[in-house]
């Protein structure tokens, strides 16, 4: 079961993904706006869950040179 703290967790602010990815907020706002990253829009509120932001980091990891 879900504790409130892990519900929190899951789902990041724009401002709590720009921390995530050590980028600035509004390059955040570019990557959701962009679709780049999943949205889930809850009433006026936007945000993203963490194993979206997770797999768009995954995804953009650039594998060695020479392999």
């Amino acid at each position: 079961m879900h504790t409130e703290t892990q519900s929190k967790e899951a789902l990041l602010t724009a401002e709590e993904l720009a921390d995530y990815l050590k980028c600035s907020r509004t390059y955040a706002y570019r990557l959701l706006s962009l679709g780049e990253i999943p949205l889930l829009k809850l009433g006026k509120l936007r945000r993203v869950r963490r194993q979206d932001a997770e797999r768009y980091v995954e995804e953009k990891v650039v594998a060695g040179h020479g392999t």
